[in-house]
C-alpha cells in the first residue's frame, strides 16, 4: 500500500501474519481419515497457521465440520488418474495448469504429501509451496517433488503421516523467513478435541457428524418393526449392532454365509443396520433375500447404497458395536469412538488396522500369508476371511460390550 506525506512516496508493506499451508491426501476414506491426526497436529502446534486439505470431491464429506481444516479444496483426482492410465498426455498438461491456476492465489508456504505418489508430487509442484514435506522411500519419483522427507518407516500409516507433519518443525527452524505463532506443548502431544472429549490422543483420527443427523438416525431405527414372532421378551432393548457389508477388494471381504450365521446367531437380542455402498447393494441382494425369507428383514435397517458418508457417520454412532472388514467405515466407527471388531485377512492390521479405541481384530491364525496384499487370493475358498468363524465374531462382540443383552 502507498502512502504520501508532501510529495514523498513511503512504501509500507504488509506482511502476512500466518502460514499458508496445503495438506495432501486425495483419497480414499480409510487413507483420509489416517491423514487427520497429522493435520491435527499441524493445527494444535502452529495454530495461526491456514491449513487447505486438498482432496478428490467425493471424499468433502469426510472433512466437513473438522475444526483443523480452514478450508477444503476439491480436486478431480480420479479423473486425472483415468487419463493418467490411457496416456491422454494433453489433457492431463491441461488439468495440471488448471489446478496450479487454482492453488496460485492462495500463496502457499508449505505443502505436505502424506500420499507419496507420483499424481501427489504433481499437486506440491502445482502448489508453488518453497517448502514441501514428504515420506522417504517413495515409488513414482514422488521424492523428486519433496525437499524435506521423513525417513521411511515400516510402523503405522498414522504414524508415518505424523512423521510427515514434524517435519515442518525443522522447516521452521531453517526459514526464518516463515512468520509462524508456535504453539508446541513441552510434551509434544497438544489435547485435542475427539467428538466434543478433550484427551492427549495424538493418534486419534477425526470424523464430526453434524448434530441433525444425530436425529435422522433415531429416526432410521424407529422404523424397524418389533414383530413380537422372534420372541425376544428376553431383551429389554435390542442391541444394536452395525454390519459393514464390502469392501473395495474381493479378498478383504467376509463371505455372505458367515454374515448370515451372525445375524441368525444374535437375532433374539439385536437389531442390525447393514451399511455399505451401491455395488454392496447388489452384491449383497442374495444375503438381503434369504433374511427377508426368515422374517430378519424386520429387525433389519437395510441402508446399502441409501447414505452419504455423514449418513453413514451418524448411524455408526447411534450403534453399540460395529462388525466391519478392512474398508473405509472400520475408519469412520473407530473415528466416532465405538467399540469395533475388526476383520482382517489380505491387509496387515499393524499398518492399517485399529491404533485407538475400543477394539477386537481377528484374523485367521492357522495362516502364514496373511497381510499378502493380494487382491485374488491363489487359494481355494479365500480362507484367510471364511477362517474366521462366526461364533468368534459374536464372542468378540460381548468381550467388547459386555454381556448386557442376555446370555452368549
Amino acid at each position: 500500500m502507498i502512502h504520501y506525506k508532501g510529495f514523498i512516496p513511503i512504501l509500507v508493506c504488509t506482511k502476512r501474519i500466518y502460514m499458508n499451508i496445503l495438506f495432501v491426501r486425495l483419497s480414499y476414506i480409510g487413507d483420509i481419515l489416517h491423514a487427520t491426526p497429522a493435520a491435527r497436529w499441524i493445527k494444535e502446534h502452529y495454530s495461526e497457521a491456514k491449513l487447505h486439505w486438498i482432496v478428490t470431491p467425493s471424499m468433502v464429506e469426510l472433512l466437513k465440520n473438522n475444526p483443523y481444516v480452514d478450508e477444503i479444496i476439491p480436486w478431480e483426482r480420479d479423473e486425472y488418474e483415468a487419463h493418467s492410465k490411457k496416456l491422454h498426455i494433453p489433457t492431463m498438461w491441461r488439468m495440471w495448469w488448471e489446478l496450479r491456476d487454482k492453488l496460485e492465489p492462495y500463496k502457499f508456504d508449505v505443502a505436505v504429501d502424506v500420499q507419496g505418489r507420483l499424481i501427489t508430487g504433481l499437486v506440491l509442484l502445482a502448489s508453488g509451496a518453497p517448502i514441501r514435506l514428504g515420506l522417504g522411500g517413495t515409488k513414482e519419483l514422488n521424492w523428486l517433488f519433496t525437499n524435506y522427507k521423513a525417513k521411511p518407516s515400516t510402523d503405522h500409516v498414522i504414524k508415518r503421516y505424523i512423521e510427515v507433519a514434524e517435519l515442518l518443525n525443522t522447516a521452521v527452524t531453517e526459514h526464518s523467513d516463515l512468520n509462524v505463532s508456535s504453539a508446541v506443548s513441552e510434551d509434544n502431544v497438544k489435547p485435542c478435541i475427539t467428538n466434543g472429549v478433550t484427551g492427549k490422543k495424538l493418534y486419534h483420527m477425526d470424523f464430526f457428524v453434524p448434530p441433525n443427523l444425530h436425529v435422522w438416525a433415531e429416526e432410521q431405527w424407529k422404523s424397524i418393526s418389533y414383530d413380537t414372532f422372534l420372541e425376544r421378551s428376553e431383551v429389554e432393548k435390542p442391541l444394536r449392532v452395525g454390519l459393514v457389508l464390502g469392501t473395495s477388494w474381493a479378498t478383504k471381504e467376509w463371505p455372505q454365509e458367515k454374515w448370515y450365521s451372525l445375524i441368525k446367531s444374535l437375532q433374539y437380542r439385536a437389531n442390525f443396520v447393514c451399511l455399505g455402498g451401491p455395488k454392496e447393494a447388489t452384491q449383497y441382494k442374495p444375503l438381503m433375500d434369504s433374511l427377508t425369507v426368515d422374517g430378519l428383514d424386520k429387525i433389519m435397517l437395510n441402508m446399502l447404497g441409501k447414505t452419504t458418508l455423514q449418513e453413514v457417520g451418524a448411524l455408526i454412532e447411534s450403534c453399540d458395536v460395529v462388525v466391519t472388514a478392512d474398508t473405509g467405515s472400520l475408519h469412520i466407527a473407530l473415528a466416532l469412538n465405538k467399540p469395533v471388531v475388526a476383520l482382517f485377512g489380505p491387509t496387515d492390521p499393524k499398518l492399517w488396522g485399529p491404533l485407538t479405541g475400543n477394539f477386537k481384530v481377528l484374523v485367521n491364525d492357522e495362516l502364514d500369508c496373511l497381510g499378502c496384499r493380494k487382491r485374488r487370493c491363489p487359494k481355494p475358498d479365500q480362507y484367510c476371511m471364511s477362517g474366521i468363524d462366526s461364533v468368534r465374531v459374536k464372542k468378540a462382540i460381548f468381550e467388547l460390550i459386555g454381556d448386557k443383552h442376555g446370555k452368549v
